[in-house]
């Protein structure tokens, strides 16, 4: 019973610790002052040890860190008239903020700071992926374009050579890639996107619907533009569907990278 009642003492003495030290952290705006990076190196190491281990002010820590960061932003941008986040009354911030979260209006400003920070972040972080995502289709339609010509200059007997991008798929049912060949083609260009991989050279397999070996070129190298674009000769592509397996070669050992399905038609 003694040491029952000792270990209910101390449990009680901590929690007062602990309630005591919340006051001291509220009254003296020590979450604010470490977010604005005032805190004395002594106060702010002591801080640190305390929140890392309570939920309640690391949540306090970082709604304080959402919301400075969005005012001071929202203030920079001109959405706030006549203030900004620096501009802000040192000393009776945290008098409205922390009894605001505990009241049903915190619902209403904890929306109001999330919705400005995907307004202010994640909007423009978006439109830069589109923007780099549309650059590069760009760039791969110039490589294409590129390679095409290339192809035509240094065949003269052959112009307008067929070239189809091949797509990699795991679904049987998906249609395969398709491509034309018009009477009197000597060759069809292969376009293949690589996969990442540890490996530098390639070998590139190509069979009937049912298996049989129609040709295999090895020794594949990426061009200039990281992927694959392989010449095949179109006598030994007669009408039909074909499977093209590509696997990485060297270093070894090798191993199986994509497969495609390729239809053959001709005009």
């Amino acid at each position: 019973m003694r040491q029952l009642a000792s270990k209910s003492l101390l449990q009680d003495r901590n929690e007062g610790h602990l309630d005591m030290m919340h006051r001291e952290i509220d009254e003296q705006e020590i979450i604010e002052r470490y977010v604005r990076n005032q805190l004395s190196p002594e106060e702010r190491r002591s801080f640190e040890e305390h929140f890392f281990g309570c939920e309640e002010c690391f949540e306090k820590l970082r709604t304080t860190e959402r919301f400075i960061a969005g005012m001071r932003d929202a203030g920079s941008r001109g959405l706030l008239e006549g203030s900004s986040a620096d501009a802000a009354p040192e000393r009776t911030w945290a008098s409205w903020v922390f009894p605001a979260l505990a009241a049903s209006s915190c619902a209403v400003v904890a929306l109001a700071v999330v919705a400005s920070w995907t307004l202010l972040f994640q909007m423009p972080r978006l439109r830069q992926q589109l923007s780099q995502a549309s650059a590069d289709l760009s760039a791969q339609r110039e490589a294409i374009a590129a390679l095409q010509k290339q192809v035509n200059s240094s065949t003269q007997a052959e112009t307008n050579v067929p070239l189809v991008m091949l797509q990699a798929t795991r679904d049987v049912q998906a249609a395969p890639n398709e491509a034309v060949l018009p009477a009197g083609a000597g060759h069809l260009v292969l376009w293949v996107e690589m996969p990442a991989s540890k490996f530098r050279r390639f070998r590139l397999q190509v069979e009937t619907e049912d298996h049989h070996p129609v040709l295999s070129l090895d020794h594949l190298e990426r061009n200039s533009y990281g992927a694959l674009a392989v010449g095949l000769p179109a006598e030994q592509l007669k009408p039909g569907e074909f499977r093209i397996m590509l696997s990485g070669e060297e270093p070894p050992p090798a191993s199986l990278l994509a497969e495609y399905k390729l239809r053959i038609r001709k005009s």
